[in-house]
């Protein structure tokens, strides 16, 4: 599904700013991060049809929300990861502000598929998605 959709390039450069920024997130804030990501995902189902960047985020978002339920021994770093994930998509006014009609979610898009990516490699089996 993500092969339709253009992805914004993360240089290394925005992924090594990301990665000082992960490696500061509070793992103790999981459940406030999930929580905010909820009203998130509501709100853009309360706004009526969706686009495809916004269908694709909620599906990811609900896979990496179930890795977290159900991997309660993830390495912390991968934990941190999935909560950069969510915390990047929740912010609304990243590097593109999600307003921006097309445009908005498609750096969020970027990020997320760079942190699905990464943690694949750190999950046990059963935990791919």
């Amino acid at each position: 599904m993500m092969n339709d959709i253009k992805l914004f390039q993360i240089t290394e450069e925005d992924k090594d700013h990301y990665k000082k920024i992960i490696h500061e997130i509070d793992v103790n804030n999981k459940e406030i991060i999930i929580r905010v990501l909820g009203e998130k995902i509501q709100k853009i189902l309360n706004h009526g049809s969706l686009n495809k960047a916004e269908v694709i985020l909620i599906e990811d978002m609900g896979k990496l929300s179930r890795i977290l339920k159900e991997n309660l021994d993830l390495p912390k770093l991968v934990i941190q990861k999935i909560l950069f994930a969510m915390s990047y998509f929740i912010d609304e006014n990243d590097e593109i502000p999600d307003i921006i009609p097309e445009y908005g979610y498609l750096d969020d898009l970027t990020v997320v598929n760079w942190i699905m990516e990464d943690i694949q490699k750190g999950l046990p089996e059963v935990a791919r998605a």
